[in-house]
């Protein structure tokens, strides 16, 4: 009978673990970067304006990261398994911000090298 509890309990708290690191609505990056050789101010304003929506869009999103990980107690079992998924998304969202930040930034070296 313990078994059956602990076991529909472990379940229960995956399902809420799940639950509460489902909230957050990853944003998607819709930048053309263009080719700062041959753009236009007006591409490169564009672009700008596209970038500085994605970022506070990403920033949003690391924010409500950490802010769902906060309300997940750390007395439950499989928290350290929460937290590593929570880091792991965090972690992933970072990368693609960086990788982001790198295209536009060589966008722009490129456009003032014009």
């Amino acid at each position: 009978m313990k078994l059956i509890v602990s076991t529909f309990l472990l379940i229960g708290s995956f399902s809420y673990a799940q639950f509460a690191l489902a909230d957050c609505i990853y944003p998607k990056m819709n930048i053309d970067f263009p080719n700062g050789a041959i753009a236009t101010m007006e591409e490169m304003v564009a672009a700008q304006t596209s970038f500085k929506a994605y970022n506070a869009n990403m920033d949003a999103y690391l924010d409500c990261l950490d802010n769902e990980l906060s309300q997940v107690s750390e007395e439950l079992d499989i928290y350290p398994d929460i937290k590593k998924l929570n880091n792991q998304k965090y972690d992933a969202a970072v990368d693609v911000l960086t990788q982001a930040a790198d295209e536009w930034n060589a966008s722009v070296r490129a456009y003032k090298a014009q």
